[in-house]
Order: C-alpha cells, then sequence, then structure tokens
C-alpha cells in the first residue's frame, strides 16, 4: 500500500519526468541559463529547434513554473523568458547536465 507520501513524490516525480523528457528542454533550459532569454536567440543557437516546439517548450516550462515570461510593448513586440525561483532550484542540474555533455564530447 503507497502512503499519501508517497503518492504525492511519485506525481511529483512524473511532473519533472513529463518536463524534461523532451529531447529539447535541456537545451532551451541551458540556453535561458546562459543568458539567451528570447526565442528566436534560443531558435538560433539549435539546429533543428523548430518555432512550433520551442514554444511548446516555453510555454510548459512556464506553466509548471520553471520559467516566467516578459512581454515588452514594443514595436515589434519583446518577449524574454527567466528563470523563476522553482526553475532556480532547477538550474544546478542544467549546470550538471552541461558538464557531463561537455566532458563526453570531449572524450
Amino acid at each position: 500500500m503507497t502512503s499519501t507520501n508517497g503518492i504525492q513524490r511519485n506525481e511529483a516525480f512524473h511532473q519533472v519526468t513529463d518536463i524534461l523528457r523532451c529531447k529539447w528542454t535541456i537545451a532551451v533550459l541551458d540556453a535561458i541559463d546562459r543568458g539567451v532569454c528570447r526565442p528566436a536567440q534560443i531558435q538560433r543557437e539549435y539546429t533543428g529547434l523548430s518555432s512550433k516546439v520551442l514554444h511548446d517548450r516555453l510555454n510548459k516550462l512556464e506553466r509548471f513554473g520553471l520559467v516566467n515570461k516578459e512581454s515588452y510593448p514594443e514595436t515589434p513586440p519583446r518577449v524574454e523568458y527567466a528563470f523563476s525561483a522553482r526553475g532556480n532550484d532547477l538550474v544546478e542540474l542544467v549546470r550538471s547536465i552541461r558538464v557531463f555533455a561537455e566532458d563526453w564530447q570531449e572524450e
């Protein structure tokens, strides 16, 4: 029999897995961590990342409370993304993955 805490832990694990399972999520989070905060800039960073997938990722990250979207009333409109408090907690994991990927590439 699973306790309430166990159910909550399972649900939290499934939410995190849902967020991270897309192959582009870590890349998008890494770009924001490196200061690339506008969607067009993020898309230019990664060959093969379509604007539809990018916007889906950004919307999901915002929905889960990991990033905040800031819209500026300019012409043309400008939108920037930054980590929320919850997203800042995830940054260390993203940085660890970046180091792992860089080390992997060097081998």
